[in-house]
């Protein structure tokens, strides 16, 4: 059950990045504002874990709405 949920994130965060793309944002530099933000938070601590992982899969995410392949999936 935690694969579909993935997946049901990944579509989100995609359809969020392409809305925002659509609306005239560098999701570019939003991407990596929010992977900065992401590093810099120190208000989950048990949270420090997944951190490298959710920058990988943010930025996987933005070269998929901006074209890239789909290997990542």
């Amino acid at each position: 059950m935690a694969d579909k949920h993935v997946m049901e994130l990944k579509q989100a965060l995609i359809a969020v990045l392409a809305t925002a793309a659509s609306m005239g944002i560098d999701i570019d530099e939003l991407s990596e504002l929010a992977a900065e933000d992401l590093a810099a938070d120190d208000s989950l601590a048990w949270f420090d874990q997944f951190k490298p992982g959710a920058v990988q899969e943010l930025l996987l995410c933005r070269d998929l709405v901006k074209g890239g392949d789909q290997t990542g999936w």
